[in-house]
């Protein structure tokens, strides 16, 4: 495979190729990773079943057993992760909340453990109202913290907690660094710091290192328009962990959005909708529906993905995604949509969610209170494209329009990230 992605690298260079209506060269190929898309992780999933069935038999005999709750919980999680049923996951986090009750020794381990699912099922106040409990006196506490400062965009905590765990040659620290310069719109920085955290990840041999850092760095590398790159490391990925779904969702992108290759786009999501049933799934189909001008199924898909994460297990996982598609729909969904952006702002107060908010003002035609959310809370706060998007809509339609067009200028640029349906609002600011 390492010389495959080698050649790769060098065919990208001479390529006549390119993408229709772009200057870009075509970056994926399906003989690259058919046999992931191939790969069946039925023996796997049976595997991990009948690892929780001797678990689950002792800790019925003897509910205090909490060693045992806590490998079925990790047994549960990973069954979450692979299959996508949302049943694992509240399981998971069911016994992580049992064992923390029966932990009366050094509780700090089960804590973070618990804290972790929770930020998982995006319950963040939960999680760190339970870590609050706790003195951060270890590294691992101030890990956890900072990564739930930053989901609650407690932006000054997060940045002192930050600066206690400053060590370039730390992998942990090195992740969060990047992610904070990410934040304030340093991708530059983010990259070179991810790029010394893979070399220490890969220095180390751990697989769960390099997994974790070449799937994030193939997202940091298409955010800075580097496509082949992105797509490199996205196959590593796939090298070390064949069943990783989250490079092939990548990949899928690439060949949307760079390429134009909706079809074979298509054709990853289908297979992984048929092996792992996350919602997520449905809002991409949706967009590539869109693209090929099919809006009867792009609404079905919408509608589908609504009625899906609708549902209590999912909690507020979704809720983000919800209130853009609620938001694209009917008045009375506008309006829901608008009720429920003000819900996440008081769950987590991020410039992301003041964006949404913003949005949800403008497309319920409250242009000047969303003018003054904008401007109080998402204007230089957050570099995300589709948070400039919502900005410049907002500007332009408060009759700002010269204000709005260095926006437009800029976002010119971000055509990958957007994708085509969404770059036409650009073009149209």
């Amino acid at each position: 495979m390492k010389n495959l992605i080698t050649l790769l690298s060098l065919l990208l260079l001479i390529s006549c190729a390119t993408a229709p209506d772009q200057n870009q060269a075509i970056i994926t190929d399906i003989n690259d990773f058919q046999s992931y898309l191939d790969s069946d992780r039925d023996a796997l999933v049976a595997t991990l079943k009948s690892k929780t069935a001797p678990l689950k038999l002792d800790i019925e005999q003897d509910s205090t057993r909490i060693v045992q709750m806590s490998r079925l919980a990790g047994l549960n999680n990973q069954l979450y992760d692979l299959t996508g049923d949302i049943s694992y996951l509240e399981k998971a986090v069911s016994l992580r909340e049992n064992v923390l009750k029966r932990t009366a020794i050094k509780p700090e381990s089960a804590r973070r453990s618990l804290a972790q699912m929770y930020i998982k099922q995006h319950r963040f106040k939960e999680a760190d109202s339970l870590m609050k409990n706790e003195v951060a006196n270890e590294k691992q506490d101030h890990l956890v913290k900072f990564d739930i400062a930053m989901e609650l965009g407690n932006y000054v905590e997060a940045e002192e907690l930050l600066n206690t765990l400053r060590n370039l040659n730390d992998y942990n620290y090195l992740i969060r660094a990047a992610k904070w310069n990410d934040y304030k719109g340093n991708l530059d920085d983010t990259i070179r710091l991810m790029e010394k955290a893979m070399e220490l990840a890969e220095e180390s041999g751990s697989e769960n290192l390099m997994l974790w850092s070449y799937s994030n760095i193939a997202d940091y590398y298409g955010h800075h328009g580097d496509l082949a790159l992105s797509y490199k490391y996205y196959l590593k990925t796939l090298e070390l962990d064949p069943q990783n779904d989250y490079a092939l969702k990548g990949i899928s992108w690439i060949a949307y959005s760079n390429d134009d290759d909706t079809a074979l786009a298509t054709q990853i999501i289908n297979k992984l909708q048929s092996r792992h049933h996350i919602p997520d799934y449905n809002l991409i189909l949706s967009e590539y529906a869109s693209y090929q001008n099919d809006e009867k199924k792009a609404l079905e898909l919408r509608e589908s993905f609504l009625k899906e994460t609708n549902k209590p297990a999912y909690r507020g996982m979704y809720n983000t995604y919800r209130i853009e598609n609620l938001l694209a729909g009917t008045d009375a969904q506008q309006k829901s949509g608008l009720e429920l952006a003000i819900i996440e702002v008081e769950n987590r107060a991020t410039p992301e969610t003041y964006d949404l908010l913003g949005y949800a003002y403008l497309v319920n035609k409250m242009p000047v209170i969303a003018l003054e959310n904008h401007k109080q809370f998402v204007q230089n706060k957050t570099f995300e494209p589709v948070a400039q998007l919502h900005l410049a809509q907002i500007f332009k339609e408060n009759k700002l329009v010269d204000v709005a067009q260095p926006i437009k200028k800029e976002l010119l640029e971000a055509r990958y990230e957007l994708g085509p349906v969404t770059y036409k609002e650009v073009e149209q600011i």
